[in-house]
C-alpha cells in the first residue's frame, strides 16, 4: 500500500516577511552602467589586440601554434559581434525613447 505524501521539512504558510532591499544585479558597489560598458569595451579591445599579436607571430614565424591563434581570433570575433549587438540594442532603445511623447 502506498504511503501518503508526507510534508516532512515543510513549514506552514504564514504572512510574508519583509526581505532585504534588492541591490542592482550585475553592478558592483560604486560602478554604474557607463563604467561597466567602458570595461567591456576595453576587454574587447584587449582581445582584438591579442588576436592581432597572435596572427603577427604566426605570420612572422615566431609561433607555430595555429590552434591558439585561431582560438584567440575567434574569441575576439565573437566578443566584437556581441558588442555590436549590444550597441544596436542601445541605439534602438534610444530611438524609441526619442519618439515618446511627453
Amino acid at each position: 500500500m502506498p504511503e501518503p505524501i508526507a510534508a516532512a521539512g515543510l513549514t506552514p504558510l504564514g504572512p510574508a516577511r519583509p526581505t532585504a532591499p534588492a541591490g542592482r544585479p550585475g553592478f558592483a558597489e560604486g560602478r554604474d552602467f557607463a563604467d561597466l560598458l567602458r570595461s567591456q569595451l576595453a576587454e574587447v579591445s584587449r582581445m582584438q589586440a591579442e588576436a592581432d599579436e597572435g596572427i603577427e607571430s604566426l605570420v612572422t614565424g615566431r609561433s607555430d601554434n595555429i590552434t591558439e591563434v585561431f582560438t584567440a581570433a575567434r574569441k575576439a570575433e565573437v566578443a566584437f559581434s556581441l558588442l555590436m549587438e549590444i550597441r544596436n540594442k542601445l541605439v534602438n532603445a534610444y530611438d524609441e525613447l526619442k519618439q515618446l511623447r511627453v
